[in-house]
């Protein structure tokens, strides 16, 4: 294995660890959050939020999880955060932009109208 692909790898990693905690972090952010906060902000209910962080985490941190458990080694881990190499690329994508929706849109508006008004 070259240094070039070992280098790939390991940013592949890197971004897949970030990405899932992030996720774990959105769909915590999700469950804390008052439900009529989502509809002053003009959002999608809670319960779908729930739902679509939820399904982000699953497929972000959750799946990955399983093969570090099943490949119990450093290159089992790192083989399970490749994110875009992996077998569910097309998930990872999906989770990976349901997360910063809700990260970069829906988050700040709901905080906002938690506080009760809109500030910057």
């Amino acid at each position: 294995m070259n240094v070039f692909t070992m280098l790939d790898r390991l940013v592949l990693f890197v971004i897949g660890i970030v990405v899932a905690v992030c996720s774990g972090y959105a769909f915590v952010h999700a469950i804390r959050q008052r439900a009529d906060a989502f509809q002053a902000a003009s959002k999608l209910t809670k319960n779908a939020w729930l739902g679509i962080t939820g399904a982000s985490a699953l497929f972000l941190l959750v799946i990955p999880l399983f093969g570090v458990i099943s490949t119990p080694s450093v290159y089992g881990v790192i083989m399970s955060f490749q994110g875009l190499r992996s077998e569910l690329t097309l998930f990872w994508l999906a989770g990976t932009v349901a997360m910063l929706v809700y990260l970069v849109d829906v988050k700040p508006a709901v905080v906002a109208a938690s506080r009760g008004g809109n500030s910057w």
